[in-house]
């Protein structure tokens, strides 16, 4: 693999599409999943706490896309 402006741009592009999930996420879903997890506690049926699906969000776009942007941009975008 060599190091190369594909490279560079597969990552900032992936990252873009991290955050933007990230962005949705955090405005649309977790609150969803925090207000019924709350909710629940009331009755202690909550069973999940949602800050695990968040730190698994955390990861997948903040770590894993860049890097699949990193390996993907360099065969896609070397012409």
């Amino acid at each position: 693999m060599i190091f190369s402006f594909g490279n560079i741009l597969g990552v900032l592009i992936f990252l873009a599409l991290g955050m933007l999930g990230l962005a949705f996420f955090k405005r649309f879903v977790y609150p969803l999943l925090s207000a019924k997890y709350e909710k629940a506690k009331a009755t202690a049926t909550q069973g999940k706490d949602p800050a695990r699906l968040t730190r698994i969000v955390y990861l997948v776009s903040l770590l894993f896309l860049p890097a699949l942007g990193f390996l993907l941009g360099g065969l896609a975008l070397n012409w």
